[in-house]
């Protein structure tokens, strides 16, 4: 019997504490609106993030969250059941520390246990107060916001599983500018950052994942691996991974658009469906005992092959 999804819990804002290990509480706020919560965040986001196809702009993070009100959640809920896109901020005496956009839905393995998700989609620490483990504090907050979102509501939202999904970049395969540019604005190299998830529990999804325009005026991004953090055992199931791309790509990243009209989501939401029907999964790797082999291959002239692709011959040769 497939169990039903769990229901939010109507929250739209949020205000709570979190303690961070070195520097004691922060204060952790958030909101589903474009509002003083918002501009607190973009603010200090607009400064972390500088890669033009990674960079989603005001006008498509509101357009993101008016998604969690009025007749357009009504519409994606009836077509997706529940889901909610957050903004956060940390501060410490008024001081903002981090922040984080997410959304997270509801969404069945392929027995029809129910799980949660959520896609970290935006994460940073700024400048001032990075070094001191700020970015586990912020996913901290992410998990919980997640959790908060459905609790309350017929569920025991703290009994489900929940998937944490993030993008990287992927090393091998940024160009040399792009590169030293993000390096520069996040204070770490590109491979220290995969060392650092990886340290956090994150594993790289063995998944040909392509990340579609945020917007007309932007590309795809072929240059993103997706890692999934704290997921039990070696492979993802394919359901849930399907579930959340559909929702992921339809809602944070197209606006309420449709993630089967264009080529090449659609195969990933096909390659997903097919291995779902199977029953089946895919493998989930952990990138820090081949780090080094890796990195050896940075800069080399070699066949265009990514870090995913090489990491999974490693993993499995």
């Amino acid at each position: 019997m497939i169990a039903p999804p769990p229901a939010l819990s109507g929250h739209a804002e949020a205000d709570f504490a979190i303690e961070s290990g070195r520097c004691g509480p922060l204060r952790v706020c958030a909101s589903t609106r474009g509002d003083a919560v918002f501009d607190r965040f973009f603010a200090a986001y607009d400064h972390a993030f500088v890669l033009p196809d990674e960079k989603e702009g005001r006008d498509g993070f509101l357009a993101c969250l008016a998604l969690n009100h009025g007749d357009a959640q009504t519409r994606l809920l009836a077509r997706f059941g529940p889901f909610r896109e957050w903004v956060l901020v940390a501060e410490r005496d008024g001081d903002v520390v981090g922040g984080a956009n997410f959304i997270c839905h509801a969404v069945a393995a392929h027995d029809g246990a129910p799980q949660l998700a959520m896609n970290l989609n935006y994460v940073f620490v700024t400048p001032a107060h990075r070094g001191r483990g700020h970015l586990r504090d912020m996913v901290a907050a992410s998990r919980r916001l997640a959790r908060m979102s459905f609790a309350g509501a017929g569920a025991d939202a703290d009994t489900l599983s929940l998937r944490m999904f993030i993008e990287l970049n992927d090393p091998l395969l940024m160009e040399a500018d792009a590169y030293a540019l993000d390096n520069a604005v996040a204070g770490i190299d590109q491979f220290d950052r995969v060392a650092v998830w990886a340290r956090l529990g994150a594993r790289i999804l063995d998944f040909p994942y392509l990340q579609p325009p945020l917007s007309k005026a932007q590309a795809a991004d072929s240059g993103l691996m997706l890692g999934v953090v704290d997921a039990p055992g070696t492979t993802l199931d394919a359901c849930v991974l399907g579930a959340h791309l559909e929702r992921f790509f339809a809602i944070s990243v197209l606006k309420d658009g449709d993630p089967r009209a264009q080529p090449a989501t659609r195969a990933q939401l096909d390659l997903c469906a097919g291995r779902c029907a199977q029953g089946g999964g895919f493998a989930l790797l952990d990138p820090l005992p081949h780090l080094p082999a890796l990195r050896a291959e940075s800069g080399r002239e070699a066949p265009r092959r990514g870090f995913r692709e090489r990491l999974a011959g490693l993993a499995t040769g």
